[in-house]
C-alpha cells in the first residue's frame, strides 16, 4: 500500500511565541500536579474513566466498523499541518470526536455510542481514535504541556511478534485491548507499530488534577492554544464547531 507524503510549513508567530513559553509554565505546573511528575500514572489516577472501560467492547464495535472503511479516517498530517514533522506519512490516521470545545459532528454521527461516552469524560480537552498502520513509526518527540495527560484506551491492539509498543522517558509499553495507558507527553516519547496489521486506540487529552494555582493557568496556556493554527486548521478541516 502506497501512503502520501506531507510536508510541514513554518510555525506561524502564535504557535513559535507559544513553544517558547511552555517550558517556564512546564516546571511552574509540575509543582501544581496532585498526582507526582513521572511519565506513566495508573488509571485510579485519573477522575472519570471508569465510564469508558466499562463500555470498552462498544467503542471498539465502532472502531472495527469504521475501519472497514478505512478512507473515513483521514490521515492526521492532512487535518493538522502541525504534526506533519511526526505524522510525514499517511500512516498515522485519526478520526477526531471533540478537540478544545470543537466537535465533528460527522464523524460523531458515524460512531455515536463513542461519542456519547466520551462526553461523559470529566476535564476532557481532546479525544478521537488514533489509527497507525502497519510501519508506522513516529519518532522521538515532546509535547506541549503539563496541563493535560495523554490517555490511550487500547481498541485493536496486533498481537506481533513484531514490535508495537511507546517509549516514554526511556521506558517501554505496549497497549491492551480494553486497558489503559496513561503518560505525560512532555517527557520525550517515541512509538512504532512494525507488525502487519493497524493499532487503533480511543486517544483522550484530559487536564492533569492539580491545586487550583496550577488548573487556573493550565486553562489559559489551553485557551490561547485553543486560538492558533494549532487547533484552528483541525477545526477548519474537519468542519467542527
Amino acid at each position: 500500500m502506497d501512503f502520501e507524503r506531507y510536508i510541514k510549513g513554518q510555525d506561524t508567530f502564535a504557535v513559535r511565541i507559544g513553544k517558547r513559553l511552555r517550558w517556564p509554565i512546564n516546571r511552574f505546573l509540575a509543582r501544581q500536579s496532585l498526582i507526582g511528575t513521572q511519565s506513566f500514572f495508573e488509571a485510579s489516577q485519573v477522575p472519570g474513566l471508569d465510564v469508558l472501560r466499562a463500555n470498552w467492547q462498544l467503542i471498539q464495535a465502532e472502531a472495527l466498523a469504521l475501519m472497514a472503511d478505512r478512507d473515513k479516517v483521514p490521515p492526521l498530517g492532512k487535518i493538522s499541518p502541525d504534526h506533519r514533522r511526526l505524522a510525514a506519512t499517511s500512516k498515522w490516521k485519526s478520526f477526531f470526536f471533540t478537540g478544545y470545545g470543537y466537535k465533528a459532528m460527522g464523524n460523531r454521527a458515524l460512531c455515536p455510542r463513542t461519542a456519547a461516552l466520551v462526553d461523559q469524560v470529566p476535564n476532557l480537552v481532546v479525544a478521537f481514535f488514533s489509527v497507525f498502520e502497519p510501519g508506522t513509526h513516529v519518532h522521538e518527540h515532546r509535547g506541549v504541556t503539563k496541563a493535560i495527560l495523554n490517555v490511550h484506551l487500547g481498541l485493536i491492539i496486533p498481537q506481533g511478534p513484531e514490535r508495537c509498543e511507546i517509549s516514554v522517558a526511556d521506558e517501554r509499553m505496549g497497549w491492551a485491548p480494553g486497558e489503559y495507558l496513561i503518560f505525560d507527553e512532555t517527557f520525550r516519547h517515541e512509538v512504532w507499530n512494525e507488525t502487519r496489521e493497524p493499532r487503533v486506540v480511543l486517544f483522550l487529552q484530559v487536564l492533569r488534577p492539580m491545586r487550583w494555582r496550577g488548573r487556573w493557568l493550565g486553562k489559559l496556556f489551553l485557551w490561547s492554544v485553543k486560538r492558533t493554527s494549532f487547533v484552528q486548521d483541525i477545526r477548519k478541516a474537519l468542519d467542527a464547531s
